[in-house]
C-alpha cells in the first residue's frame, strides 16, 4: 500500500431506507485498492445535517482522503454542499465557473435549488460530462476531500476523469490512457466480452463507448513506465483474442 488511507461516505436517505443499494462504495473501494489506497471506512448516512457532519468529521480525523457521493442535485434534500461547508467552518462562495457548467448541461429553466454554485471556499470544480452537477476537490488541513454526485454513471465519470489522475500523483502511480477501436457495432456485446478482463485485471479501467464501430477507453495504472508497458501489452494480447481491435494513435 502507499500509506494513503481513504474513507468513503455515501449520502442519501434512499439508501438508508433500503429503497436503492449503495453500489458506489463498492465500485470506489475496488478502484482505490487497485492503485494502492487503503480503504479504512465505508459509511452510509441519510440526508441529515447532523449525520453528515458526524461522518465527515470522523473521517477527516481517520483518513487523509475522504470521498463523498450523493446530495449534489437540485432538490431541497440535496444538502451535501452547505453541510460540508458548515462542518468545516468554511465560507461558501458563488462560483461563476460552476454556474456555467450547470447552465450548459441543462435544457430549460435553471432549478430553484442551486447549492452547487456556492461551493466551500477553495473547492475546485470537477467537470461532469455525463450529467449536470460537477464534483469538487477540496484540500482541508492536508486532507483531500472529493465531493461527487450520487448517480453512478456521473460519479464514475468524474472519478475516472478527474479524481484518479490526482490520486495517481499522490500515490506516485503512473497512468496511461489508450483508445481502442473495435470492428464491432453493438456496445452491449462488446461490454459483455470485456467483463472477465475487468475482473482479472484490477489495475485497468475499461470503458466502452456506444459509437459505430464501438470504441473502448482503457486506463492502465502501474508503478512506473516499464510496469505500465508490460501491463498494456498483456491487456492488448488478451483483447485481441476476443475482439478485432485497432489501437488509435
Amino acid at each position: 500500500m502507499t500509506g494513503l488511507t481513504t474513507c468513503i461516505i455515501a449520502i442519501g436517505s434512499e439508501i438508508t431506507r433500503g429503497i436503492i443499494q449503495d453500489t458506489n462504495s463498492h465500485w470506489l473501494a475496488r478502484r482505490l485498492t487497485s492503485i494502492g489506497v487503503d480503504v479504512r471506512r465505508i459509511i452510509i448516512v441519510p440526508d441529515d445535517m447532523s449525520e453528515i457532519t458526524w461522518a465527515l468529521r470522523a473521517c477527516i480525523e481517520a483518513c487523509n482522503i475522504v470521498i463523498t457521493t450523493g446530495g449534489l442535485g437540485f432538490t431541497s434534500d440535496d444538502i451535501t454542499i452547505p453541510v460540508i461547508a458548515e462542518s468545516l467552518g468554511l465560507k461558501r462562495v458563488y462560483s461563476p465557473v460552476v454556474y456555467e457548467m450547470v447552465k450548459n448541461r441543462l435544457v430549460g429553466r435553471i432549478p430553484e435549488h442551486l447549492e452547487v454554485v456556492y461551493p466551500p471556499e477553495g473547492a475546485e470544480p470537477l467537470p461532469n460530462t455525463v450529467g449536470v452537477s460537477p464534483g469538487f476537490h477540496l484540500v482541508y488541513n492536508g486532507r483531500h476531500l472529493f465531493i461527487l454526485p450520487g448517480v453512478p454513471a456521473e460519479m464514475e465519470n468524474i472519478f475516472e476523469g478527474e479524481v484518479m489522475p490526482r490520486l495517481a500523483r499522490l500515490t506516485g502511480t503512473s497512468v496511461t490512457t489508450l483508445k481502442v477501436i473495435t470492428k464491432h457495432e453493438v456496445e452491449a456485446e462488446v461490454d459483455k466480452l470485456l467483463e472477465p478482463l475487468r475482473v482479472k485485471y484490477k489495475w485497468a479501467y475499461i470503458k466502452t463507448h456506444a459509437r459505430k464501430p464501438v470504441e473502448i477507453t482503457i486506463q492502465v495504472y502501474g508503478a512506473n513506465r516499464e510496469d505500465i508497458d508490460e501491463k498494456v501489452n498483456t491487456l492488448l494480447r488478451e483483447l485481441s483474442k476476443i475482439l478485432e481491435i485497432e489501437v488509435a494513435s
